[in-house]
């Protein structure tokens, strides 16, 4: 019995390492299956993930082509392409823009007629556009600049400013336009003349010489001769609140020339050294032919004595009347021919001395800028000078 339990015991232990080996097996055989499955599970992942990056860098290739194909050069309009030739024009475009200097300065030239010359304006803006070609843009500009000068000239409100105003030349011009009225029936040159060239003289703020008038009448308006010349001269003197000095030939002609000529002399120096700013030589036909001669000092060019200074002579003619509608041009060369007879000729009295013609001519071209013709006023014939004009 105890043997047969040895057997029965030692029977189990065999069956159950039996059994062990036997799941070893089958634990070893399921790991290998795993592993072989792993793998095959690791290869089909890696030929699925490289198409897929492939397929990636594709579609990142194509995207980035898009985007460069689509995005636009910089100023260049979506979907322009440029030709060669417009690349060409565009460059000698930029070239022209770079050296724009000579039309941008054809541009101002053109600005400085427009203001000086609007009547040409239209013609040279023509001119200057057909010939501007660097670019556009000075084009428009050349344009607007015609524009602007054309509208600037028709409107109305862009009118030029009034010179400054002078207020010696005004209060010469309000004393002078009231003798217009007292001295009525003149020659309207008269007025205008002798306007301007008076006005022209205050005007100048460095004079080279003195203003320089001859006025003449004929028998009938000598004291309307005097009294003119006084008032004109008055008129202008006043204006510079000054006085004027009178020098009567009467008082002189029977005097020697260089007797004559000193007193002329003293009389005017003295009083324009004094601040007299006008003077008037009543009856300068009267005076001793040589003493004329002074009046180079005072009325030449260029070295005259005294500039900023009126000078007037009166010269009496021997006619009994003088023409209303005489010209000036006739009214001088009385004048002349009448001074030649007395200072050079024959009738002078033997009191005179003669003076060369050809000193006679020098004096004559610089006291004769301006010749007037006086012609009489009734009441002043009759009733003298009575004439009142304001301070």
């Amino acid at each position: 019995q105890d043997k047969t339990d040895s057997k029965g015991d030692s029977s189990v232990p065999q069956e159950t390492q039996q059994d062990l080996e036997i799941s070893r097996q089958r634990e070893s055989c399921a790991a290998e299956e795993d592993a072989l499955s792993r793998k095959e599970s690791l290869s089909s992942e890696s030929k699925m993930t490289h198409p897929d990056v492939n397929a990636t860098e594709d579609v990142t290739e194509g995207l980035s082509a898009e985007e460069s194909t689509s995005v636009p050069l910089l100023g260049q309009e979506p979907g322009e392409h440029k030709e060669p030739e417009t690349q060409e024009r565009e460059s000698s475009s930029t070239l022209r823009s770079r050296h724009g200097t000579k039309g941008e300065l054809v541009v101002a030239l053109f600005c400085c007629f427009c203001v000086y010359l609007p009547v040409l304006c239209i013609g040279i803006g023509k001119n200057i556009i057909n010939e501007i070609s660097s670019g556009s843009g000075l084009l428009i500009l050349g344009l607007l600049l015609l524009i602007f000068c054309i509208l600037f000239f028709i409107n109305p409100t862009a009118e030029s400013q009034p010179a400054p105003r002078n207020p010696t030349v005004e209060a010469f011009l309000s004393h002078f336009n009231e003798l217009q009225d007292k001295f009525p029936g003149q020659n309207p040159q008269v007025w205008l003349r002798g306007r301007k060239f008076l006005q022209k003289h205050l005007n100048t703020s460095e004079p080279t010489q003195p203003a320089t008038i001859i006025l003449t009448a004929a028998r009938q308006g000598e004291r309307t001769l005097r009294c003119l010349s006084t008032h004109v001269a008055d008129a202008y003197s006043a204006a510079l609140h000054a006085s004027t000095v009178q020098i009567d030939g009467r008082d002189m002609s029977e005097l020697q020339s260089d007797e004559a000529k000193l007193q002329v002399d003293s009389e005017l120096s003295s009083a324009f050294q004094a601040g007299y700013h006008a003077a008037v030589v009543h009856r300068f036909e009267l005076l001793p032919a040589g003493s004329t001669l002074i009046f180079y000092k005072y009325c030449d060019h260029e070295s005259a004595a005294f500039k900023d200074v009126a000078l007037l002579l009166t010269v009496l003619l021997e006619q009994e009347e003088l023409e209303t509608q005489i010209s000036l041009s006739r009214v001088e060369e009385r004048v002349r021919d009448f001074l030649w007879a007395k200072f050079t000729g024959a009738r002078t009295p033997s009191s005179y001395d003669h003076v060369d013609s050809d000193k006679l001519s020098g004096l004559w071209s610089r006291i004769s800028h301006l010749v007037l013709p006086i012609h009489p006023v009734q009441n002043i014939e009759k009733g003298g000078c009575h004439i009142h004009t304001k301070t």
